[in-house]
């Protein structure tokens, strides 16, 4: 009976070994930098590899690990293990940094040290293995552990990216954080990372004041800065819509008169349609309803794309009909993007449809290029001249049977008979279109029916017009009234 409990004995013991190194396996496998509380005398009788300040690396035979803990002496039979790796070199490659960037978190970290505490702190150290202690602080909101003598000798570190914990603060809004950096730590703030943008920039890509209105109280560098993309604070703040950061920035002396790579912010925030950014510049500058890009000399309206922006810029008193270096209105460039409703919006503050631009084109020339039936309707209305030559000696009803096709084809030639346009004849034989001596197109050369009824041929201009316009406002591509 001795005997069998004694095997017994010795085969729960095997079993327990067993269910013991199983567990350490699949906890190995599962996560094996998850921290954790553990008992100190587990590792009674395993070999101690290095110790750095309180951090100490085992070998573990039984789970063949490398065990790295971190020793607490205000409860020395409990440790914290870091990390439970299952190879050598790993156990090697993060003992190191984990001694050196952990030791300012364990020595200003009241006790006791929680795994909680600790596991946000790990996680940031693997994932940004280039940060520096200050880095890991400012990420993780461990403000007190910037007093740390080592951590303030890392206040100016960069990482491979080129940005300080100063960057980092200001892209994470951390108000907070960016005020104890430059009251405290003394952190600089003319430091450009990789991109060229110092702390300013990465402040103007958040939607607060905040972190701004911090950095500007001590006389910040950058507020003017270009980055290499050609972009000053002010300028980001406009691209991505951050009026709150635009406000900020022109109460904190952000310039407007700085060139960009694209022109100054005003076009930014029209390019991006970002209506309050563009507000914001114009209450506090005014005088930058005419400020000309650098490339196409064009005005902030030039650089509209919808009615709304538009208006923004009307509704101040803009210049409709300024032409850029190239000579083109903005009516040219929202006819030749086919935007209808900011053309429309232009045409109804006054702008001009017979203005020539490049190559003599007028809007309507423009227009018929793009087959843009309501685009035509409109410029009509508002009296674009039919009969008008370009450079090329080109009517916008040349143009139209030249490229207008499909079902638009015949209702435009007509439209255009009707107001008084000369038809546009077809190509001789001789011509190198029909050198193939093939029949013209049909419809070329007859005189085609009518597509008003009688009574609406005899209109006079004006009346002819007000049909036109409310055909628009339908928006009727077929160009025929329901009534004469």
């Amino acid at each position: 009976l001795n005997r069998l409990f004694l095997k017994i004995g010795v085969t729960m013991q095997f079993l327990g070994r067993i269910i013991n190194t199983v567990s350490s396996v699949t906890t190995l496998f599962s996560n094996p930098y998850r921290v954790r509380d553990v008992q100190l005398s587990d590792y009674n009788g395993k070999v101690l590899l290095k110790q750095e300040g309180r951090l100490v690396l085992y070998r573990n035979q039984q789970s063949r690990s490398w065990d790295c803990l971190l020793l607490c002496p205000e409860s020395p039979s409990v440790a914290l293990r870091m990390f439970q790796v299952a190879s050598e070199e790993d156990a090697m490659n993060w003992f190191p940094q984990y001694a050196l960037k952990l030791r300012p978190f364990y020595e200003m970290l009241r006790p006791p040290l929680k795994p909680e505490t600790f596991q946000p702190i790990v996680d940031c150290m693997r994932n940004h293995p280039d940060w520096s202690s200050a880095h890991v602080a400012v990420d993780t909101g461990l403000r007190d552990c910037l007093k740390h003598n080592y951590v303030l000798s890392q206040m100016n570190a960069r990482d491979a990216q080129g940005q300080t914990p100063l960057h980092l603060a200001c892209e994470r809004g951390d108000v907070g954080c960016v005020r104890e950096l430059l009251e405290e730590c003394q952190a600089r703030t003319d430091i450009k990372d990789k991109n060229g943008e110092t702390p300013m920039h990465c402040a103007a890509k958040q939607d607060s004041a905040g972190v701004i209105e911090v950095l500007c109280a001590q006389m910040c560098m950058g507020v003017n800065e270009l980055n290499a993309a050609g972009e000053t604070p002010i300028h980001i703040a406009c691209r991505l819509g951050r009026v709150e950061a635009v406000k900020g920035l022109l109460g904190g002396g952000a310039r407007c008169d700085i060139m960009g790579s694209n022109g100054y912010p005003i076009h930014t925030a029209m390019k991006f349609s970002e209506k309050s950014c563009a507000e914001a510049i114009l209450n506090t500058n005014p005088n930058q309803l005419l400020a000309e890009d650098p490339i196409y000399g064009g005005t902030p309206l030039h650089w509209a794309k919808t009615a709304e922006m538009s208006r923004v810029l009307l509704d101040r008193g803009c210049n409709v009909n300024y032409l850029s270096k190239t000579g083109e209105s903005p009516l040219h460039i929202l006819t030749k993007r086919g935007r209808f409703e900011a053309a429309m919006t232009l045409l109804t503050h006054g702008a001009d449809p017979n203005i020539k631009g490049q190559d003599g084109n007028t809007a309507l020339h423009l227009a018929m290029k793009l087959d843009h039936m309501d685009l035509i309707k409109a410029l009509m209305v508002f009296g674009a001249d039919v009969e008008v030559h370009n450079d090329l000696g080109e009517t916008p009803g040349l143009i139209a049977a030249r490229t207008s096709k499909g079902p638009n084809r015949k209702v435009l030639l007509n439209m255009l008979c009707s107001v008084g346009a000369e038809r546009c004849n077809p190509p001789s034989l001789n011509s190198p279109i029909l050198s193939d001596n093939k029949a013209p197109p049909p419809g070329i050369g007859k005189t085609p029916p009518p597509i008003f009824p009688l009574s609406c041929q005899y209109l006079s201009p004006v009346s002819f017009y007000v049909v036109i316009f409310s055909s628009v406002l339908r928006n009727k591509c077929d160009f025929v009234p329901k009534t004469c």
